[in-house]
């Protein structure tokens, strides 16, 4: 009669769960809507005129491939979707290949396996996490570094192009503004626009410069700069009136942005609590009495019930994202 009770009850919960998870992801459809539109109207003016620096940025992606060796290489073989991965090393400013990348992950993948064995954690478990920790942790450090970079890039973009605007209005060509926004403004916008300068006297054009840039990037902002440029250049017109009222457009945003931020706050920090206290009382319980705690993962109903915690706060996690993270 229990164990009936136990599988009606697992059935059930399963059935929830999979009508939890629909629900979820409509919404998450529903709040990705505008910035899906956004977004596929940035890559069409892409496609239309930043193709050759797409290709160009692939033969370099396969040449840094074939350019790697060692234990790092090899490891970095096991790897998936490894030019993504590139790109995000990239974009984050930060001066690692795949090899070294590769290495991390699998240093933190053994002392994590390590410590879980030394915690008397199952083996199928201890592996599990092992490898979720070891793949996941060096992702989401450099995810971080990429939303800082961007933050920072999209706090000092405005200025840049009001340096930009001053030049042009003393009569200075694009090319020159572009090298004193590099020389007067620190990184990483400084960073970026002296990389356009060395790519254009290496022979590039400036238009391919700059889509190289907008892809290394991937910003909104940068990428409303270069198209700015590149129609101006087709059509005529004042270039420096243009990019004026890009930057008052780009401060607008920033100051929807912030808005939106201060008022979204104290629910952040809420969840943030509600979402962590759960993971701080059982690392206490597991060294107060770790007998106790260890229940919960070598009882076959607690390895459920936690699994389906796990899942229950993780769909909270990420629509309480979507919703207070929309495109301004």
């Amino acid at each position: 009669m229990f164990n009936t009770n136990t599988e009606i009850l697992i059935l059930a919960g399963g059935l929830l769960l999979v009508i939890i998870l629909v629900a979820a992801l409509v919404l998450m459809q529903a709040f990705d809507k505008n910035r899906k539109h956004v977004k596929n109207k940035l890559n069409e003016f892409q496609s239309r005129f930043g193709d050759k620096a797409a290709q160009m940025t692939k033969t370099k992606s396969i040449r840094l491939n074939q350019e790697q060796t060692g234990l790092g290489a090899k490891l970095s073989e096991l790897l998936p979707n490894k030019e993504q991965l590139q790109i995000r090393l990239r974009r984050a400013g930060m001066a690692v290949d795949l090899a070294k990348y590769a290495l991390t992950c699998g240093g933190i993948t053994i002392g994590t396996l390590v410590f879980l064995l030394i915690l008397q954690l199952g083996p199928l478990l201890a592996i599990l996490g092992a490898i979720i920790l070891g793949l996941g942790l060096p992702h989401a450090f450099v995810g971080i570094k990429i939303g800082k970079r961007q933050t920072a890039f999209t706090n000092q973009f405005p200025e840049a192009i009001d340096l930009m605007v001053r030049g042009l209005k003393s009569g200075l060509p694009v090319n020159e503004t572009i090298a004193n926004v590099a020389k007067e403004l620190p990184a990483p916008t400084g960073v970026e626009f002296q990389r356009i300068t060395d790519a254009m006297r290496l022979g590039k054009t400036l238009e391919v410069a700059l889509w190289e840039t907008a892809d290394r990037l991937d910003t909104p902002d940068f990428k409303f700069f270069v198209i700015s440029l590149v129609v101006q250049k087709e059509t005529g017109g004042n270039l420096g009136e243009t990019l004026e009222n890009l930057s008052t457009i780009l401060r607008s945003r920033q100051a929807m942005k912030l808005k939106v931020r201060a008022l979204s706050s104290e629910a952040k920090a809420s969840a943030w609590i509600v979402g962590c206290l759960p993971f701080i009382m059982e690392g206490l319980i597991l060294v107060l009495n770790n007998e106790y705690a260890m229940g919960l993962f070598n009882n076959p109903q607690g390895q459920i019930a936690a699994v389906a915690g796990l899942i229950w706060m993780g769909i909270g996690i990420a629509a309480m994202a979507k919703i207070v993270n929309f495109e301004v």
